[in-house]
């Protein structure tokens, strides 16, 4: 197997950042995309594309980083498919072809083996496979700030990368497909080629903005040789109804809305709760507890904090780190932040300094942005 590995994005959501080069574990994230291929059994050579400008700077990563396969860095396109193009034309030029190529994101830093045998194993069967994983998240279908549809969940997911193709199927998708595509399985798809599907992964994130670095680095840490660590991410939205005052972070705050939910609808406690029981392998928050459970109707979500906690415990995890996001336009939370921290200690049986809360807003952007919603996403760092 060959592999076309995409450096030719611009990081523009990285508010200038250059997320190739950002340090994971101590290594930029590139050099983990090049290690974990060069780890894998089943790919014989990389073509490394990024931008004209470029070429260089990661001829000199690779020389430095000592490589057994070959490596060779071009540069790319205009366009994402214009680069995989490039890639696959420089293959056939100085490498030995191969029957199967997978085209992978650099900026996906933890693939692995895995990953690539299952798309293998798949494209062998159907001549194009990628990796997709189930939405957590109702999606809606909006025209004109308005919802027209609702799909179903169930049969919609999210695709990642590596997508293994036969050699010669993506290269005939790329000869007769001029149009903009956002994968190369889009090109496969209209030129009529059938695409499989294998199981991706949850690890396997793109770092596209700031709020997947700490993500990153949990991931990274988790696998570290001989590391004892998991990660969990958890996230919660509700509406904003009127009457207060509002709940949030285990404290009542002087506002004349709160959150409508089944329970006290403490989004950032939920976030949390979710996210300690998603580290300890033990289901998300609606499995334990049910939103058409009586028992449950206004609860104050501390309850479900020292739930999870407890849980997690049983199985051997204690909470390490806890870092939240509080997504909201109004009211303005800042001064409330340590009150936050202080109740989410406490919930957790742990000391201030291992909480961290962050307050955003959307820049009036979407609902949360008008202020009709608040939501909050957290991540929880557990160690054995």
């Amino acid at each position: 197997m060959s592999v076309v590995l995409v450096a030719a994005g611009q990081s523009s959501r990285m508010r200038g950042v250059d997320k190739l080069m950002l340090p994971i574990d101590g290594r930029p994230v590139i050099s983990h995309s090049l290690e974990a291929l060069e780890d894998c059994k089943l790919v014989r050579n990389v073509v490394v594309v990024t931008q004209p400008s470029r070429v260089n700077e990661f001829q000199d990563v690779i020389a430095s980083s000592g490589f057994s396969k070959p490596v060779r860095v071009v540069a790319g396109g205009e366009r994402r498919q214009d680069s995989v193009r490039r890639g696959i034309e420089e293959l056939h030029c100085v490498c030995d072809p191969t029957e199967f190529v997978a085209v992978h994101d650099a900026a996906r830093p933890f693939v692995d083996a895995t990953l690539l045998e299952r798309g293998l194993k798949v494209a062998n069967r159907i001549g194009a496979a990628i990796p997709i994983v189930p939405m957590k998240d109702t999606i809606k279908r909006v025209e004109h700030g308005l919802v027209v549809e609702t799909p179903d969940r169930e049969k919609i997911y999210s695709v990642q990368t590596p997508q293994v193709f036969r050699t010669e199927i993506l290269q005939t998708a790329h000869e007769i497909i001029s149009q903009d595509v956002t994968d190369d399985a889009s090109m496969v798809e209209k030129a009529g080629g059938l695409v499989g599907t294998f199981e991706g992964s949850n690890e396997n994130i793109k770092i596209t903005t700031q709020s997947d670095i700490p993500i990153a680095n949990a991931i990274a840490l988790g696998r570290a040789p001989g590391s004892a660590y998991r990660f969990g991410i958890g996230f919660d939205g509700h509406r904003l109804v009127d009457g207060g005052p509002l709940r949030l972070g285990g404290t009542d705050i002087e506002f004349d809305m709160h959150l409508k939910g089944h329970s006290d609808g403490d989004v950032l406690f939920h976030a949390i709760a979710s996210a300690v029981l998603g580290a300890a392998g033990l289901g998300d928050l609606g499995s334990n507890f049910p939103s058409n459970d009586p028992i449950y109707a206004g609860a104050d979500s501390e309850v479900f904090i020292k739930f999870a906690v407890t849980k997690a415990s049983d199985h051997g995890w204690e909470i390490s780190h806890v870092d939240a996001t509080v997504i909201a336009q109004k009211p303005r939370l800042a001064a409330h932040v340590k009150a936050f921290e202080s109740q989410i200690s406490n919930a957790l049986s742990v000391t201030t300094e291992q909480v961290n809360v962050k307050i955003t807003s959307t820049d009036e952007v979407g609902a949360i942005g008008q202020g009709e919603g608040i939501a909050a996403q957290a991540i929880v760092t557990l160690v054995s």
